[in-house]
């Protein structure tokens, strides 16, 4: 019994230093760990750790005064408007232009093969 015991403790001892050793690759996504709802019940956003490569454009909205809009992320921009860190500088018929500091980012519409 004794023996069955001392070998149960050492096998968790191990499993301890396994889980320690193990650091979560997020591919560049966000964290599925991390939650989304704090303690308080106040939904938790993200938006300043928002990569380049996590914006998507899914559609832009021309109107014949230049008054552009656009469907970044589920979320309805029009120029001079901020998503995370990115400013939105121009939204044109085919792409948007997005500042962060003084870097340009052109995030164009995908043609669905119509």
């Amino acid at each position: 019994m004794r023996r069955l015991i001392l070998g149960l403790i050492l096998l968790s001892v191990n499993s301890v230093y396994a889980y320690a050793d193990f650091v979560y690759d997020d591919h560049g996504k966000r964290d599925p760990f991390v939650p989304l709802v704090s303690s308080a019940g106040m939904i938790v956003t993200y938006d300043e750790d928002l990569a380049v490569n996590d914006l998507v454009l899914e559609g832009i909205v021309t109107d014949p005064s230049g008054d552009n809009m656009a469907i970044v992320n589920g979320k309805i921009v029009k120029a001079n408007d901020t998503i995370g860190p990115y400013h939105v500088e121009k939204i044109a018929f085919d792409h948007v232009e997005f500042l962060k500091g003084t870097e340009k980012f052109i995030l164009k519409i995908k043609n669905g093969g119509m």
